[in-house]
């Protein structure tokens, strides 16, 4: 078994034949939708969204049919499928083969991570071309956005000499990446282009590494999540004064979406769902979506405004009793027409990844 067909196993595993492989399609791709975010947050996920933003739909599919002539899956319904017992020794097999890092996280440092690497990797080639009295290259990065940031900063350094602050960059990451398994720091280093000196591709260190790709863009992932992580801990801009700098303004970005923030807002300004929904021109529904949002990330948020007490504890009931993530199965155990939909949702959003209802059959 290659490893995407492992990261599969492993989401369908997750999913308990509640959702179809649509969702682990958009999973995957990082899709910042309502419904997709808390997939990835309720059935604790998190790790592998956003991986393959340029996943094809049909190489997906081709996966799972890999998986079902396997016998490792078996299909419940229309494209949702459930492990068999096989499937399951399967996956547990190679949860020890293929492991996911607790610092991997694509909700929280997908797009953070991204910019940070195009800054980092074109400040990298730009001194160490500059250092080797190159001023002419070809730039890894042809974002402008990217180009112009690393101007700048060389402009701040200005009185520092190129190879002294080529070094101080060096010991930093160094500092960082002996932190991490050999396999991610590898797979970080070989990607750097310098002086005189090409950036390895997925496939190069594919083979020198003798792990199939997919998995390098795992592992490249990690050390990426790692590092911004690190960087994000109290200290880190004493510690890691230049790596800090490279993603200080990335890391002050909340994890809301940008509309989730225009909602947020005008809550904050004491206005209610409909007052909102109104006020933006968006459906009440769209607002519900963005206080699901909130709720999941912002741990102080009441949601007792939209859920009362005693409904909140009957929901847990039900979700814990039944084992499911299923609204329409919830909302119909319930048997209690005033609990909405949107409540269901908040409710499963403030579980714990600690509750039963969580965990991936057979944990």
């Amino acid at each position: 078994m290659n490893s995407f067909e492992y990261l599969c196993l492993k989401c369908l595993h997750s999913f308990r034949g509640e959702r179809s492989i649509s969702a682990i399609y958009h999973l995957f791709r990082g899709k910042k939708s309502s419904q997709t975010i808390q997939d990835a947050n309720i059935f604790a996920l998190v790790n592998v969204y956003g991986l393959f933003p340029d996943l094809n739909r049909t190489f997906l599919q081709q996966s799972i049919h890999v998986l079902q002539n396997q016998k490792l899956i078996h299909e419940i319904h229309n494209e949702h499928f459930e492990l068999t017992q096989k499937g399951k020794i399967q996956l547990s097999n190679d949860d020890k083969l293929f492991y996911l890092a607790p610092y991997l996280n694509g909700y929280a440092y997908k797009d953070k991570s991204l910019t940070f690497w195009k800054r980092y990797s074109l400040l990298v080639q730009t001194l160490s071309n500059l250092a080797g009295k190159e001023s002419t290259f070809i730039p890894i990065q042809y974002d402008d956005h990217v180009q112009s940031w690393v101007k700048n900063y060389l402009i701040g350094q200005r009185g520092i000499s190129k190879k002294r602050l080529l070094k101080e960059i060096f010991n930093e990451t160094n500092g960082l990446l002996t932190q991490l398994p050999a396999n991610q720091a590898t797979v970080f280093a070989l990607k750097l282009t310098g002086y005189r000196h090409a950036g390895s591709t997925d496939e190069q260190i594919s083979r020198t590494l003798k792990k199939d790709i997919t998995w390098i863009q795992v592992e490249f992932q990690s050390a990426l999540h790692f590092i911004i992580q690190r960087l994000d801990q109290k200290g880190a801009a004493s510690t890691y004064k230049h790596l800090f700098v490279i993603c200080r303004d990335l890391l002050e970005r909340p994890l809301l979406t940008e509309t989730t923030q225009k909602s947020l807002k005008l809550l904050h300004q004491g206005l209610n769902l409909v007052e909102i929904a109104n006020i933006r021109r968006l459906k009440q529904s769209t607002i519900e979506d963005h206080i699901v949002e909130i709720a999941m990330h912002i741990k102080d948020f009441s949601i007792t405004p939209y859920v009362k007490e005693d409904d909140v504890q009957a929901i847990k009931v039900v979700i814990n009793n039944m084992q499911t993530h299923q609204l329409r199965k919830i909302k119909e155990k319930l048997n209690n027409s005033h609990i909405s939909y949107f409540q269901i949702r908040l409710v499963l959003t403030r579980m714990g990844d600690s509750d039963e209802s969580r965990q991936p059959a057979g944990s």
